[in-house]
């Protein structure tokens, strides 16, 4: 692998930055060195209220390397570059989840979770994030965000369309969505239930820019 060094299946990861921007933040891969930093921003309750179970709380540095190996596994990562129905994917596989860092520490997620190329939903992924608490109301995700969106769609010509999802109450995030461009698509009520609380999910989405608005 050009971006990593190869033992079977996966890849140890050089921690390569995908997006360099302003106020020394940066998405790259995740490096396994990253996840003490990872475990002590992520271990956070007002963090886990907002996701999906799959993030465990507490977030241990083993729930972190476990993370960072699954990144880090090429049969985890989806080609690049053009695509075909007869053919799939063009270019090399790269990871699909990456760490938002600060002055190079890892501080947060971002990355896409894809769907199944045979299935009905091959042209879209579901855009996925947290960040720590110690960076709120910084404007490091008003920066990231779009960035990412950005990159997504040049970098996986398979993407037709991004979407989100938020909880009814996070404001934030839905607030964030919309300023990277995502589109409010529904309501829907009693759709997710969190910490015992059953409550109606916002559904968002982003469209693939016509050639040359890119």
């Amino acid at each position: 692998m050009e971006d990593g060094v190869q033992h079977g299946n996966a890849v140890v990861a050089t921690g390569k930055t995908i997006i360099d921007l302003p106020d020394h933040i940066s998405v790259r891969e995740w490096r396994h060195t990253d996840a003490a930093s990872a475990a002590r921003h992520g271990n956070n309750i007002k963090i886990w209220n907002n996701l999906r179970n799959r993030m465990p709380h507490p977030y241990l540095e083993e729930n972190a390397a476990g993370w960072i190996n699954f990144c880090s596994d090429i049969t985890n990562h989806r080609h690049t570059g053009t695509w075909t129905q007869e053919t799939g994917g063009q270019g090399p596989a790269v990871s699909t989840g990456y760490t938002i860092a600060v002055n190079d520490e890892a501080v947060g997620s971002i990355g896409l979770n894809f769907a199944d190329e045979k299935d009905v939903y091959l042209h879209q992924a579901e855009l996925g994030y947290w960040l720590s608490e110690e960076h709120w109301g910084k404007g490091v995700m008003s920066k990231v965000v779009p960035a990412f969106v950005n990159w997504a769609f040049k970098t996986f010509r398979i993407l037709l369309r991004i979407n989100g999802a938020t909880h009814e109450k996070n404001l934030a995030s839905a607030k964030l969505l919309q300023k990277a461009g995502f589109q409010f698509e529904g309501r829907r009520p009693d759709f997710i239930t969190k910490n015992g609380v059953t409550a109606a999910e916002l559904m968002w989405g982003v469209l693939r820019p016509k050639e040359g608005d890119e």
